[in-house]
């Protein structure tokens, strides 16, 4: 059987106050009613020493309520400036991070250099493969702030799977894409395949995010350079909220 309330986490502080303000009137009270009680025989006899002792008794009662009551809000403190700093990290995260995802190449770039490495796989007879890597979000978490921070460790994690030379692009606010000059589909799915294990590895055990990689190859899966952009262009979800969210932050 439950003898006291509950205590709810968003009043421990409050509740943890009202604990140590209770433990020092508990102290003067029963210092003071033990000091009354010894009044009259410390000072029924001529005794310096009895009365030394009751002076000291008093003083240390009080200097015990006093530290009490010192060292709690020196933890109140504490703890605050704990909160703060805390809040004040993850604000500076999220800020490299939207600088982070607004530092790499749009859509726009994409395209411009997709145009090129297709003419250029065309004059040399060589192969073109392209990764579109959408990252999804939990429903909680695509339209909080936070995406920003989960997007950017995505960004990262596929940037290190990635050949030294290739270059990522952000085709959507929670979708990348990189061009592979000379790469066949096989090795495309090798390089595939990499990619998602960093991004597992991204994701964690939580699971804080999920992702799908797709291939579109030339000329497997296109005939033209129209065909490639639009096999791409097909693979891109239409939510821009995220790309605005980050220009937001900065």
């Amino acid at each position: 059987m439950r003898l006291f309330d509950t205590i709810r986490p968003d009043q421990l502080d409050r509740r943890e106050l009202q604990l140590i303000l209770l433990a020092c009137s508990t102290i003067m009270v029963l210092g003071g009613g033990l000091a009354l009680l010894m009044y009259p025989v410390v000072f029924s006899y001529s005794s310096s020493m009895l009365r030394n002792a009751f002076y000291g008794f008093c003083g240390l009662s009080a200097l015990l309520a006093v530290y009490l009551v010192d060292r709690q809000v020196t933890i109140l403190q504490l703890r605050r400036e704990g909160v703060e700093a805390g809040k004040r990290a993850v604000e500076t995260k999220m800020e490299a991070s939207a600088e982070l995802l607004n530092a790499i190449p749009n859509l726009t770039s994409f395209k411009d250099r997709l145009a090129m490495e297709y003419r250029r796989a065309v004059a040399a007879n060589q192969v073109l493969s392209v990764l579109v890597i959408t990252v999804l979000l939990p429903e909680d978490v695509s339209s909080s702030p936070f995406a920003i921070s989960l997007l950017s460790d995505a960004a990262k994690a596929i940037s290190r799977k990635l050949r030294g030379h290739d270059s990522l692009y952000v085709l959507r606010p929670h979708c990348f894409g990189t061009i592979l000059p000379t790469v066949s589909r096989t090795v495309a799915e090798r390089i595939s395949n990499r990619v998602a294990d960093g991004l597992a590895d991204a994701a964690g055990a939580a699971n804080r995010f999920s992702y799908k990689v797709n291939i579109v190859n030339w000329p497997t899966n296109a005939a033209s350079a129209h065909d490639l952009q639009e096999a791409v262009l097909t693979l891109l979800p239409t939510d821009n909220s995220m790309r605005s969210m980050a220009e937001e932050t900065l």
